[in-house]
């Protein structure tokens, strides 16, 4: 439509299977050239008996540390299918992004597909 932004989905997680209290980095995500509105939002699958936390990670620099914002997009995720909007404000303005999940129910496994829906 005139004067809108396409979306970019961006594939995170292609089938990332996390053991008990596993946890995984997705590749840099370059913002700097997708990010116009500052719209976000994640589309997950996951499988498996164990939960599911989703955190972003910011950096100024490509390869550089990325900073963990302290904000969770979800916890104690179980098996299923969902789409999560980024809070308001969020995610923190920075050029690089990674995304990570974590199994945190300490028990059993889980089996994660993620998108990045940006705007």
């Amino acid at each position: 439509m005139l004067g809108q932004r396409p979306i970019t989905t961006i594939k995170v997680f292609d089938a990332e299977v996390l053991a008990a209290e596993g946890v995984a980095l997705s590749p840099v995500i370059d913002l700097r050239e997708i990010n116009q509105n500052n719209n976000f939002s994640l589309e997950y699958t996951s499988v498996g008996t164990g939960t599911l936390e989703i955190k972003y990670l910011v950096c100024s620099t490509k390869g550089g540390t990325y900073l963990d914002t302290g904000t969770a997009l979800g916890t104690t995720l179980a098996a299923g299918s969902d789409l999560i909007a980024f809070a308001s404000g969020e995610p923190f303005l920075a050029p690089f992004m990674k995304i990570r999940i974590e199994e945190d129910g300490d028990a059993n496994g889980i089996t994660v597909t993620a998108r990045l829906n940006v705007q």
